[in-house]
C-alpha cells in the first residue's frame, strides 16, 4: 500500500508540474527579403508561449521593426516597407487591427496587406481576418511572378499570378481560387 501510495503521489507531482498549454495562440507574420533569390516574403508563424506573447506584446514596435509583426494589440498598427529587387520596386503595407468583439474571429486582432510592383497594386486582402488565412506570399520581381498560400473558408489555396498579366490578388481573387 505505501509502494501505492509514493506511485500516486509521484504521478500527481508530475501533473502538477507539467505547463499548462496556452490559451490562445497568436499569429505572427514575418516579412522578409530575400535579395539573393530577389524575393520578398510574408509568412505566418504562431506564437504558443504566453510568456513571450506577453514580451511581444509589450515592445511591438521593436519587434514591427525587425519585421515580426504580431497580429494583436490594442490599437491599429501599420507597417511599410519598400525594397528595391533588381531593377524594380515593391512596397508592402500591412495593417492590424485589434479585435472588435467576441466570437469566432471577433475576438481576435486581424491583420490585411497591400503590395505595389512597380507602382501597380498586386495585393490587397486579407491576411489573417474572418475566413481569411494566408501561410505565405512570395513576391518575385526578377521571376514576374507572386506566389499565394493559405485558405479561404477553410478551403486551400495555393496558387501563383504573374506580374505581366494584371491581376490583383483581392477578396473576389481568394474567393475565386480556394479549392
Amino acid at each position: 500500500m505505501k509502494n501505492a501510495t509514493i506511485v500516486a503521489a509521484a504521478a500527481l507531482l508530475g501533473l502538477v508540474s507539467a505547463r499548462p498549454l496556452p490559451d490562445i495562440s497568436l499569429s505572427l507574420i514575418e516579412y522578409r527579403v530575400l535579395g539573393q533569390i530577389g524575393q520578398v516574403r510574408a509568412t505566418t508563424g504562431f506564437v504558443h508561449d504566453p510568456e513571450t506573447q506577453r514580451s511581444m506584446l509589450a515592445r511591438l514596435a521593436s519587434f514591427d521593426q525587425q519585421g515580426l509583426i504580431l497580429v494583436a494589440g490594442d490599437s491599429v498598427r501599420e507597417f511599410r516597407r519598400r525594397e528595391t529587387i533588381g531593377s524594380h520596386s515593391v512596397e508592402t503595407t500591412i495593417h492590424v487591427f485589434p479585435a472588435v468583439g467576441h466570437g469566432y474571429r471577433g475576438g481576435l486582432a486581424t491583420a490585411d496587406i497591400i503590395v505595389t510592383v512597380d507602382g501597380k497594386k498586386r495585393i490587397d486582402c486579407p491576411y489573417d481576418s474572418g475566413p481569411v488565412e494566408l501561410a505565405d506570399i512570395g513576391v518575385s520581381p526578377i521571376d514576374g511572378r507572386i506566389s499565394v498560400s493559405g485558405s479561404y473558408d477553410d478551403k486551400r489555396i495555393e496558387r501563383f499570378v504573374l506580374l505581366d498579366g494584371g491581376q490583383t490578388i483581392d477578396l473576389p481573387w481568394l474567393q475565386r481560387n480556394a479549392k
